[in-house]
């Protein structure tokens, strides 16, 4: 039996960032950035306190790395869910309003959150908002795009993306307001079926 190739010392490195920056978003989730402490993830991780102040000196820069991680999956996800929509144009309503509610209405929009109220004005919220910028803004406007490219104008487009987004958003902050969690499906309806509407205008005025 050949002899296993041994890692590379890059490899190795990589492997160790992604096992503490993985620990920092499965703690981030359970007890957000005030119940975080480094310790809690090289325990979890099973890194050595040495080698997770080698790679992230800081608290925060170890946080902004694992929510960076967060925001590049959920990209992906949304993406894959376009590429996919595009297939199939009738269905790319549902498959927008999908991907607002998995983002939204679970832990990876709550943590952002969170962070980002935490972060206020200081360089942590300063660095949360630019990552939302870079990743979640680029999927609105993805979306806009695939809209506009299977006939749709421009106006629409912006209108059914926004608004899609505002109201899941909304729906999610009530989620964490109040319990009344079960007319959350029933208002998406709703705005599926304003949505469809304007869809179907938009088609109709260029007929």
């Amino acid at each position: 039996m050949p002899a296993r190739a041994r890692k590379t010392q890059a490899q190795r490195r990589e492997e160790t960032r992604a096992k503490l920056v993985q620990g920092a978003v499965e703690l981030l989730k359970k007890k957000r950035y005030a119940g975080f402490r480094v310790a809690d993830v090289t325990t979890m991780s099973g890194v050595s306190r040495g080698a997770q102040s080698h790679y992230f000196p800081m608290k925060d820069d170890l946080v902004i790395e694992a929510l960076e991680f967060v925001f590049k999956e959920t990209q992906a996800n949304a993406l894959a869910k376009i590429a996919k929509a595009k297939a199939h144009p009738d269905q790319l309503l549902q498959a927008l309003i999908a991907d607002s509610k998995d983002f939204f209405l679970g832990d990876n929009f709550y943590l952002s959150l969170d962070l980002m109220m935490v972060g206020g004005d200081e360089p942590l919220g300063q660095a949360v908002q630019q990552l939302a910028q870079n990743y979640r803004v680029s999927v609105e406007n993805a979306w806009r795009e695939v809209f506009k490219e299977s006939g749709y104008s421009a106006s629409t487009a912006d209108e059914v993306v926004s608004l899609s987004f505002c109201v899941v958003r909304g729906l999610s902050i009530r989620k964490i307001i109040g319990p009344d969690t079960a007319r959350i499906p029933h208002m998406i309806k709703l705005w599926k079926q304003q949505a469809t509407l304007l869809l179907e205008s938009d088609l109709g005025r260029k007929k």
